[in-house]
């Protein structure tokens, strides 16, 4: 990084990845058919249970209704990224994760620098993306290196998923939240 650079310059938000018809039939899909299971917060060395998350999830695979709508708007995103920096090479997404949180949810700070996590594939993720599927909740704030993002329906970020990121998600006051993310290796 020069001496004119941020850590700020990495971080891309976009405003509008999916629109919000496509994010509502997602939304209420998943929320009705998919089989949650409690979220865990894992380490490289270790599961640490629940007590750093709160929040359901599922893996979206590349058979479940509307992965091709994701897989879209991660593109959209991820490439537009690697455009700019473009020794960035990617060899795979992850599976999508779609995250649900109720009133009460949160998840504490971390970093994504993972080598084996959830039962994904292995190797350590270059870029973590997210899109932001509802906005319809209070609460919630997605802090990336101290900065809250802005909250909007059908928006996504990407960031490098080093130690230089730290995020996390504010605890949910009213409503639910739903988010879906990928680690691109």
């Amino acid at each position: 990084m020069s001496s004119n650079q941020q850590i700020s310059d990495y971080i891309y938000y976009y405003p509008q990845v999916l629109d919000s018809n496509i994010c509502n039939n997602i939304i209420d899909h998943f929320d009705k058919n998919a089989k949650w299971t409690t979220s865990t917060f894992a380490t490289a060395y270790k599961n640490t249970g629940t007590s750093n998350v709160a929040m359901d999830e599922y893996w979206i695979r590349s058979k479940d209704e509307h992965h091709g709508h994701l897989k879209t708007g991660f593109e959209q995103a991820v490439n537009d990224y690697v455009g700019v920096f473009d020794k960035i090479k990617i060899q795979a997404y992850t599976q999508f994760r779609i995250n649900r949180y109720g009133a009460g949810g949160f998840m504490n700070t971390h970093i994504d620098n993972i080598h084996y996590s959830h039962g994904q594939q292995q190797g350590y993720p270059h870029l973590t993306s997210l899109i932001f599927l509802n906005d319809s909740y209070d609460g919630g704030e997605f802090v990336l290196c101290g900065e809250p993002l802005e909250k909007k329906q059908g928006s996504a970020v990407v960031f490098p998923s080093n130690f230089m990121y730290p995020h996390e998600v504010k605890e949910v006051t009213d409503g639910k939240r739903f988010s879906v993310m990928t680690w691109i290796l």
